[in-house]
Protein backbone atom coordinates (compact mmCIF):
# COMPACT_ATOMS: atom_id res chain seq x y z
CA UNK A 1 0.00 0.00 0.00
CA UNK A 2 2.84 2.41 0.86
CA UNK A 3 4.55 1.63 -2.42
CA UNK A 4 1.35 2.30 -4.29
CA UNK A 5 0.95 5.71 -2.66
CA UNK A 6 4.60 6.45 -3.33
CA UNK A 7 4.22 5.56 -6.98
CA UNK A 8 1.10 7.73 -7.30
CA UNK A 9 2.68 10.72 -5.57
CA UNK A 10 4.41 13.42 -7.61
CA UNK A 11 8.10 12.77 -8.30
CA UNK A 12 9.24 15.51 -5.91
CA UNK A 13 7.34 13.88 -2.97
CA UNK A 14 9.74 10.91 -3.08
CA UNK A 15 12.71 13.18 -2.55
CA UNK A 16 13.57 14.29 0.99
CA UNK A 17 14.42 17.74 -0.34
CA UNK A 18 10.89 18.15 -1.68
CA UNK A 19 8.29 20.52 -0.27
CA UNK A 20 6.37 17.43 0.97
CA UNK A 21 9.26 16.31 3.26
CA UNK A 22 8.64 18.97 5.97
CA UNK A 23 4.96 18.02 5.99
CA UNK A 24 5.84 14.35 6.59
CA UNK A 25 8.10 15.40 9.45
CA UNK A 26 5.25 17.39 11.00
CA UNK A 27 2.86 14.44 10.65
CA UNK A 28 5.42 12.16 12.30
CA UNK A 29 5.98 14.67 15.09
CA UNK A 30 2.21 15.03 15.63
CA UNK A 31 1.73 11.27 15.77
CA UNK A 32 4.57 10.83 18.25
CA UNK A 33 3.10 13.60 20.37
CA UNK A 34 -0.43 12.15 20.54
CA UNK A 35 0.96 8.65 21.18
CA UNK A 36 3.01 10.00 24.10
CA UNK A 37 -0.08 11.77 25.50
CA UNK A 38 -2.21 8.65 25.12
CA UNK A 39 0.51 6.52 26.71
CA UNK A 40 0.54 8.93 29.66
CA UNK A 41 -3.20 8.32 30.12
CA UNK A 42 -4.84 11.16 28.22
CA UNK A 43 -8.18 10.51 26.55
CA UNK A 44 -8.51 10.81 22.78
CA UNK A 45 -10.32 14.10 23.23
CA UNK A 46 -7.57 15.46 25.51
CA UNK A 47 -4.94 14.36 22.97
CA UNK A 48 -6.78 16.27 20.23
CA UNK A 49 -7.11 19.39 22.39
CA UNK A 50 -3.41 19.35 23.30
CA UNK A 51 -2.42 18.79 19.65
CA UNK A 52 -4.45 21.86 18.63
CA UNK A 53 -2.70 23.92 21.33
CA UNK A 54 0.77 22.67 20.37
CA UNK A 55 0.56 22.62 16.56
CA UNK A 56 -2.22 25.09 15.85
CA UNK A 57 -5.52 24.29 14.21
CA UNK A 58 -4.27 25.48 10.81
CA UNK A 59 -1.44 22.88 10.89
CA UNK A 60 -3.71 19.93 11.63
CA UNK A 61 -6.16 18.01 9.45
CA UNK A 62 -9.58 19.62 9.19
CA UNK A 63 -11.82 19.01 12.24
CA UNK A 64 -8.98 17.38 14.16
CA UNK A 65 -10.61 15.42 16.98
CA UNK A 66 -10.82 12.03 18.66
CA UNK A 67 -11.25 10.10 15.41
CA UNK A 68 -8.17 11.70 13.83
CA UNK A 69 -6.15 11.10 17.02
CA UNK A 70 -7.15 7.45 16.87
CA UNK A 71 -6.01 7.27 13.22
CA UNK A 72 -2.70 8.93 14.14
CA UNK A 73 -2.12 6.45 16.97
CA UNK A 74 -3.12 3.51 14.77
CA UNK A 75 -0.77 4.55 11.97
CA UNK A 76 2.09 5.22 14.40
CA UNK A 77 1.62 1.77 15.94
CA UNK A 78 1.45 0.09 12.54
CA UNK A 79 4.76 1.71 11.59
CA UNK A 80 6.31 0.70 14.93
CA UNK A 81 5.17 -2.93 14.53
CA UNK A 82 6.46 -3.02 10.98
CA UNK A 83 9.85 -1.75 12.19
CA UNK A 84 9.91 -4.24 15.05
CA UNK A 85 9.06 -7.10 12.67
CA UNK A 86 11.98 -6.12 10.43
CA UNK A 87 14.28 -5.85 13.45
CA UNK A 88 13.18 -9.28 14.71
CA UNK A 89 13.85 -10.82 11.33
CA UNK A 90 17.36 -9.38 11.34
CA UNK A 91 17.91 -10.52 14.93
CA UNK A 92 16.72 -14.05 14.09
CA UNK A 93 19.14 -14.16 11.16
CA UNK A 94 22.00 -13.08 13.44
CA UNK A 95 21.04 -15.73 15.99
CA UNK A 96 20.84 -18.36 13.23
CA UNK A 97 24.38 -17.48 12.15
CA UNK A 98 25.57 -17.82 15.75
CA UNK A 99 23.95 -21.24 16.19
CA UNK A 100 25.36 -22.41 12.87
CA UNK A 101 28.84 -21.23 13.94
CA UNK A 102 28.58 -23.30 17.12
CA UNK A 103 27.47 -26.35 15.14
CA UNK A 104 30.31 -25.94 12.59
CA UNK A 105 32.89 -25.44 15.33
CA UNK A 106 31.96 -28.66 17.15
CA UNK A 107 30.63 -30.85 14.34
CA UNK A 108 33.76 -32.87 13.55
CA UNK A 109 34.46 -33.55 17.24
CA UNK A 110 30.82 -34.56 17.77
CA UNK A 111 30.94 -36.94 14.81
CA UNK A 112 34.17 -38.40 16.23
CA UNK A 113 32.33 -39.25 19.45
CA UNK A 114 33.26 -36.38 21.77
CA UNK A 115 30.30 -36.27 24.18
CA UNK A 116 30.89 -32.64 25.18
CA UNK A 117 30.93 -31.53 21.54
CA UNK A 118 27.84 -33.65 20.83
CA UNK A 119 26.00 -31.97 23.70
CA UNK A 120 26.94 -28.51 22.42
CA UNK A 121 25.85 -29.34 18.86
CA UNK A 122 22.55 -30.79 20.05
CA UNK A 123 21.90 -27.80 22.33
CA UNK A 124 22.60 -25.34 19.49
CA UNK A 125 20.35 -27.32 17.14
CA UNK A 126 17.58 -27.45 19.77
CA UNK A 127 17.79 -23.68 20.33
CA UNK A 128 17.82 -23.09 16.58
CA UNK A 129 14.70 -25.23 16.16
CA UNK A 130 12.95 -23.29 18.91
CA UNK A 131 13.94 -19.98 17.27
CA UNK A 132 12.48 -21.15 13.97
CA UNK A 133 9.38 -22.67 15.56
CA UNK A 134 10.21 -26.14 14.27
CA UNK A 135 9.50 -27.95 17.54
CA UNK A 136 6.24 -29.85 17.55
CA UNK A 137 3.88 -28.83 20.33
CA UNK A 138 3.89 -31.05 23.41
CA UNK A 139 0.99 -33.48 23.39
CA UNK A 140 -0.49 -34.87 26.57
CA UNK A 141 -2.37 -38.15 26.59
CA UNK A 142 -5.37 -37.33 28.79
CA UNK A 143 -6.37 -40.99 29.00
CA UNK A 144 -3.30 -41.74 31.08
CA UNK A 145 -3.94 -38.78 33.39
CA UNK A 146 -7.60 -39.77 33.91
CA UNK A 147 -6.81 -43.46 34.45
CA UNK A 148 -3.99 -42.60 36.85
CA UNK A 149 -6.36 -40.36 38.81
CA UNK A 150 -8.96 -43.16 38.99
CA UNK A 151 -6.34 -45.68 40.13
CA UNK A 152 -5.13 -43.28 42.83
CA UNK A 153 -8.72 -42.76 43.95
CA UNK A 154 -9.35 -46.51 44.15
CA UNK A 155 -6.11 -47.17 46.03
CA UNK A 156 -6.91 -44.44 48.55
CA UNK A 157 -10.37 -45.91 49.08
CA UNK A 158 -8.88 -49.37 49.61
CA UNK A 159 -6.21 -48.04 52.01
CA UNK A 160 -8.82 -46.21 54.08
CA UNK A 161 -10.90 -49.34 54.52
CA UNK A 162 -13.66 -48.29 52.13
CA UNK A 163 -13.49 -51.43 50.00
CA UNK A 164 -17.28 -51.74 49.98
CA UNK A 165 -17.62 -48.30 48.32
CA UNK A 166 -14.99 -49.33 45.75
CA UNK A 167 -16.87 -52.53 44.98
CA UNK A 168 -20.18 -50.65 44.79
CA UNK A 169 -18.61 -48.05 42.50
CA UNK A 170 -17.28 -50.72 40.19
CA UNK A 171 -20.51 -52.74 40.29
CA UNK A 172 -22.77 -49.72 39.72
CA UNK A 173 -21.33 -49.01 36.31
CA UNK A 174 -19.71 -45.75 37.37
CA UNK A 175 -16.35 -47.22 36.46
CA UNK A 176 -17.69 -48.15 33.02
CA UNK A 177 -19.02 -44.63 32.59
CA UNK A 178 -15.55 -43.22 33.29
CA UNK A 179 -13.99 -45.72 30.85
CA UNK A 180 -16.40 -44.48 28.17
CA UNK A 181 -15.44 -40.86 28.91
CA UNK A 182 -11.74 -41.80 28.69
CA UNK A 183 -12.27 -43.60 25.36
CA UNK A 184 -14.31 -40.67 23.99
CA UNK A 185 -11.58 -38.24 25.04
CA UNK A 186 -8.91 -40.41 23.43
CA UNK A 187 -10.63 -40.13 20.04
CA UNK A 188 -10.00 -36.36 20.03
CA UNK A 189 -6.28 -36.64 20.83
Amino acid sequence: MAQRRLAESPPDARNNNSPAAPRRLKVTERRQYVVSLRTAGATLKQCAEQAVIRFGEENLPMNYGSREVWRDIDRAQALAYKTIAKDLTVFRMIQMDRYESVVRAHWLKAMAGDKGATDRVLKAMKDENRLLGLDAPTQVDMRVVQVDARIDELLEAMDSGQQTEVVKSLGSGEGQKEDTIVEGTARYL
